[in-house]
């Protein structure tokens, strides 16, 4: 059987294509560093997002085996957690001429694209910020203790508007799904510490992991802290830039020395402080913020004092959105531990036939 890396681009586009036209029409693709994704429109709603990983003919059997090494380490992590509404979640693989490709529902945002339309009501951003750390809690009760690599663009968003009658005075705007566990545990599991510069704390950048693991379970809680005051203030990174001009590429005017890890480690030299102002962030929020972004990690809050400090805060501000969304939270948590129990037989198995059929063998 050819494989279809060996296929010309426009070919394999047909295969893919027609592999998976059952999801709908093939509408939109693009491509990352180590993926091909490709979005397919079944639907007035129904969108079908498939994720293969990238492979050219002219990479080495050594490199082909690593990134499907990655798909797989993804895969299962994303696994361990799928139960909960609260985890982006693979709802099928396949496998295209040796090539998985990773399917799941396509949200109607990211976070990255929501902080960007503007500063987000304090609200809404501790509704977001809450979800996004429940959903961790949940993750580290199954055995992952850190997501690793959180960030605006691995949290997926739904407007309930569009999805429940909810009524135009729900006080609540915005669903989450955390995602991408590329690096969940890795610095445990794979022995590397990093995530993505902006939202990595002190403790990812130990130099070696072979005289043991420095204490990771805190890192999200401090990647919570910078995408909290993302979202309050339209997209301002603590250090006083506004993030997307000046990572992961900067932009015009920008200095190139932000590619590197230089000034974001003098900034956490600096002691990870607040280093702009804005009117859009309380007093609390500064407080809740500079607890998230303490450089001692023994200082910084427990994944678990955070959610419990957030919605404190929300309480305070608008009583019927916390209500609302400790409902939600409840109602979440009581369908994990049903489908748990249940479990999901057929993923399983697709689960199954991906590990056995890439799992610790180079591919031809």
């Amino acid at each position: 059987m050819k494989m279809l890396w060996e296929f010309p681009e426009d070919v394999q586009k047909l295969v893919i294509e027609s592999k998976l036209c059952k999801h709908g029409d093939l509408i939109g693709e693009m491509s990352t560093p180590h993926s091909m994704i490709y979005t397919f429109k079944g639907g007035d709603t129904n969108y079908v997002i498939a994720k293969g990983i990238k492979t050219e003919g002219a990479m080495s059997l050594v490199d082909r085996h690593s990134f499907f090494s990655q798909a797989l380490y993804e895969v299962n992590n994303a696994h361990v957690v799928c139960h909960h509404p609260s985890i982006q979640r693979f709802f099928d693989i396949d496998i295209i001429s040796g090539v998985p490709f990773l399917l799941s529902r396509k949200r109607d945002t990211t976070l990255r694209d929501f902080i960007c339309e503007g500063p987000v009501s304090e609200p809404e951003a501790l509704s977001i910020s809450i979800q996004i750390v429940h959903a961790l809690n949940y993750c580290e009760k199954k055995g992952l203790l850190c997501h690793q690599d959180l960030k605006p663009e691995n949290v997926f968003l739904d407007y309930i508007s569009k999805h429940f009658d909810a009524g135009d005075g729900y006080p609540i705007k915005m669903r989450s799904f955390v995602a991408d566990f590329e690096l969940a545990n890795a610095y445990l599991v794979l022995g590397r510490p990093y995530g993505s510069r902006p939202y990595m704390a002190p403790e990812q950048y130990v130099k070696s992991l072979e005289d043991g693991s420095p204490d990771f379970s805190k890192v999200d809680v401090f990647a919570v802290g910078v995408i909290l005051f993302e979202m309050l203030t339209g997209g301002l990174h603590p250090l006083g830039e506004e993030t997307i001009l000046i990572w992961p590429e900067p932009s015009e005017g920008k200095s190139p020395q932000w590619r590197r890890e230089t000034p974001w480690k003098k900034w956490l030299k600096r002691g990870a402080k607040i280093e702009c102002e804005s009117d859009n962030v309380s007093q609390d929020g500064y407080e809740i913020i500079s607890s998230c972004l303490e450089v001692d990690f023994s200082k910084r809050f427990t994944k678990e004092q955070l959610e419990a400090r957030l919605l404190e805060r929300l309480s305070l501000i608008d009583k019927a959105a916390y209500d609302e969304l400790t409902g939600c939270l409840d109602y979440f948590d009581d369908i994990a531990v049903i489908s748990e129990s249940e479990g999901w037989p057929y993923y399983e198995n697709r689960v199954e036939l991906l590990n056995k059929t890439f799992a610790d063998r180079p591919v031809s």
